[in-house]
């Protein structure tokens, strides 16, 4: 039903993907639900945790642990890739997240450490990212990209909509380890549309990392580490800041309406900015959101109540769209001009980026235990806007003229 839905609403705009448009149809579904789920979990885990009696220097080393996990494990899920395919690969990640979602609901009664908490739910997040940018790059149309691109990020995003508000809800009046639960249920459902149809990519492959010419990739692997290292504070740090100094009363219902309406906001541009980058320069457009983003985070320290922290939610999703989405297309044709090197750029790419968030975080958590609470959030914030800056060093082809 949600399939034929989706065929209806998108069908005249990809009138060229007759042929092979279930591929897409099925990732936009799978991706929303997915989304659902884990945002259910980001939104929430740092506070979570938090309330039940870990510091903030555990909370950090246990993303640590999670990207360090990550540096081998996306090397690994490349190689699960190339063997089994990458809908087989997102099945993999989708029980590890189960495991993990199980972990969580232990928590209040057993306090679990964080590194056991973030070795899995590492190894899962391998598996799906990895597993996404290849299937995405290979079933993409370069000319329609972007616009493909908006369409995954609104679908997405309708699960980022819902899943926040539901998590909010839930915590506020069962508790708040039935998020968990809920994220659960919600993965387990974003299982069936990976087998509606046969994996995109060739199976069986036999990866090449030796002779993976690296030089030409630089500034691709330096731009995806500054992406992701701000990408992940942002979403998590945040959320954290805001519960303990910022929001009262209900915050678990708090956060889920923050989160819930900011993706509002960036719903309605992600259709625009993904067509804009198909017939536009997308690096201007990728350089005055990141330069602008970084600019949001000297703001934050300041956010006292909901409203003002509702504004900065908005701005922050919105500016993050316009970069992010012209940055998966200039990466994404970036794979496709290394003929046979696909998943070995991806994984790179996932692999260093990893090493990277890893650092930030575990130098954070070392931080932490010298630095008062206030103090090392805005240390966080400094080094997310600063990496916001990084961004703008890419060199993808796909992107225009510099």
């Amino acid at each position: 039903m949600l399939k034929n839905l989706i065929y209806r609403i998108m069908w005249r705009r990809h009138f060229w993907r007759n042929a092979g448009f279930d591929e897409l149809s099925e990732l936009y579904v799978s991706s929303m639900l997915r989304m659902l789920a884990l945002t259910l979990m980001m939104v929430f885990v740092p506070f979570f945790l938090y309330q039940n009696g870990y510091s903030i220097a555990h909370i950090f080393a246990t993303y640590g642990t999670f990207f360090a996990t990550r540096i081998l494990a996306d090397i690994g899920a490349g190689h699960l890739v190339a063997r089994f395919g990458p809908k087989h690969t997102m099945i993999i990640s989708c029980l590890l997240q189960i495991y993990t979602a199980s972990l969580f609901m232990l928590v209040p009664e057993f306090k679990i450490p964080g590194w056991v908490i973030g070795i899995p739910w590492g190894m899962a997040a391998s598996c799906y990212f990895v597993a996404y940018h290849v299937e995405f790059s290979k079933i993409k149309h370069a000319v329609n990209a972007g616009k493909e691109l908006g369409y995954m990020h609104i679908m997405e995003k309708m699960g980022a909509i819902v899943g926040p508000l539901i998590g909010g809800l839930t915590a506020s009046a069962f508790g708040s380890r039935y998020i968990f639960v809920f994220a659960t249920v919600v993965l387990i459902a974003s299982l069936w549309p990976l087998f509606m149809t046969s994996e995109p990519t060739k199976t069986h492959q036999k990866l090449n990392f030796k002779d993976f010419p690296v030089q030409k990739s630089f500034a691709d692997i330096r731009a995806y580490c500054a992406l992701g290292v701000e990408n992940t504070l942002c979403i998590n740090v945040w959320p954290l800041f805001l519960g303990i100094f910022v929001l009262s009363g209900e915050i678990y219902a708090q956060l889920g309406i923050l989160s819930s309406a900011a993706v509002v906001a960036s719903l309605y541009s992600a259709y625009a900015i993904g067509k804009f980058i198909d017939v536009r320069n997308g690096r201007q457009l990728l350089r005055i959101a990141a330069v602008a983003n970084a600019a949001v985070y000297l703001v934050r320290p300041f956010v006292g109540g909901l409203a003002p922290a509702l504004a900065v939610n908005v701005v922050n999703d919105t500016l993050t769209t316009g970069y992010r989405m012209p940055f998966l297309k200039g990466m994404y044709a970036a794979a496709d001009d290394l003929p046979g090197y696909r998943i070995v750029y991806i994984a790179s790419m996932e692999s260093v980026a990893s090493v990277m968030k890893s650092t930030v975080w575990f130098m954070l958590a070392i931080l932490a235990h010298g630095m008062s609470v206030y103090s090392i959030f805005i240390l966080s914030f400094a080094v997310a806007g600063v990496a916001s800056l990084l961004i703008v060093t890419e060199r993808f082809k796909a992107l225009g003229a510099r």
